[in-house]
């Protein structure tokens, strides 16, 4: 089964050889100077501000927005969520549990964000934004530039799931602005789903521990005390943790900005491909991680089935009301422009009653 979803994605071989091989012990300095290491070049990857630290959970992607939402969040803000598929729900859903005070920026499928949106929610009162830069959901990319002018001049805290755009998109958070970045393992960085990362600026270290959370589990202070040892305070997923560090060693040695090209020009050779195809790709900016195929007379699904059940070639469905005219193909991973050849020729067959 060849997979061109979103997460998890195509491991590359070096990750599985080393996936299969037994795990250590981690209380040991060993594995502190390996989640240090990991640190280090998660900060530099990311530009993060002087003075940021790296949490690392032992939870998907949900556990990690939600974790940063209970510890720099209380009652007595108000933040304003990007709410444009599933992923932005996610995030009201989150803020509503928690009694967190929030408006949702709601965007219909297909409409591009704007600064108009943003702007037509605020309120004096509001004091954080919230957003999934690149709803994977649909596919749009927002514009983080856009965002980034829009906290600074408002003084708003700027929380940005980067999940599937880490990597495959430029995301800078000193020039972004951005205070607290939350990561992935099964997304561009190809490993087994389980671990989460939460790059806090010094402005979010300092709202963390002034505000404090009642979590035993998800408390970034405890994280953040660990981590100056290179540790966490519980069991972590021990070997997702070494292949991090070993996939953030060959992104460092190859380039960050080569990685980023080559899954960019990924992108660019499937959608220049499907254009021979009878789907439609939204008109609004797409991430270099995936591409959204729109279906209008409902048969998404049905390419997604065919596909994997006839091809061996697992895309990536919707579920809820995109569930019939969406699917998702994503470009991370171990992947190549011949892969893509075999794609899209097996969707011509298929769309085209072959």
């Amino acid at each position: 089964m060849k997979l061109f979803t979103v997460g998890p994605v195509e491991m590359y071989p070096s990750t599985l050889e080393e996936s299969g091989q037994q795990l250590p012990y981690f209380r040991t300095d060993e594995f502190s100077e390996v989640m240090l290491d990991s640190e280090k070049m998660l900060l530099e990857m990311a530009n993060a501000p002087q003075g940021s630290r790296v949490v690392f959970l032992t939870a998907s992607g949900t556990g990690a927005m939600e974790a940063s939402v209970m510890n720099c969040l209380n009652g007595n803000d108000n933040a304003l969520v990007v709410n444009g598929g599933s992923f932005g729900h996610r995030f009201v859903e989150i803020c509503s549990r928690h009694k967190i005070p929030h408006e949702q920026v709601e965007l219909p499928f297909g409409k591009t964000l704007t600064l108009e949106d943003l702007e037509a929610h605020y309120n004096k009162d509001m004091t954080a934004l919230l957003v999934n830069v690149h709803e994977t959901s649909t596919g749009q990319l927002y514009d983080l530039k856009m965002m980034s002018g829009f906290c600074k001049e408002h003084g708003l805290l700027f929380v940005v799931d980067a999940i599937s755009a880490f990597i495959a998109n430029e995301t800078d958070m000193s020039e972004m602005g951005i205070d607290i970045l939350i990561l992935s393992s099964q997304k561009a960085f190809a490993l087994a789903p389980g671990i989460s990362m939460v790059i806090l600026s010094p402005k979010a270290i300092e709202m963390a521990e002034k505000k404090g959370t009642d979590c035993i589990y998800f408390d970034f202070n405890d994280y953040l005390k660990n981590g100056e040892r290179g540790q966490t305070p519980f069991t972590p997923a021990v070997g997702i943790l070494l292949t991090l560090n070993s996939r953030l060693r060959d992104i460092k040695k190859n380039g960050l900005e080569n990685v980023r090209g080559a899954i960019a020009e990924q992108a660019r050779d499937f959608r220049e491909r499907v254009k021979s195809v009878n789907v439609q790709i939204p008109d609004y900016p797409l991430s270099n991680a995936v591409t959204p195929l729109y279906f209008p007379d409902g048969n998404a699904r049905t390419l997604y089935e065919k596909l994997r059940n006839e091809y061996g070639l697992n895309i990536t469905p919707n579920g809820g009301e995109l569930g019939k005219t969406v699917v998702r193909v994503g470009h991370i991973g171990n992947l190549t422009v011949e892969d893509n050849r075999i794609l899209v020729e097996a969707m011509k067959k298929i769309l085209e009653g072959n």
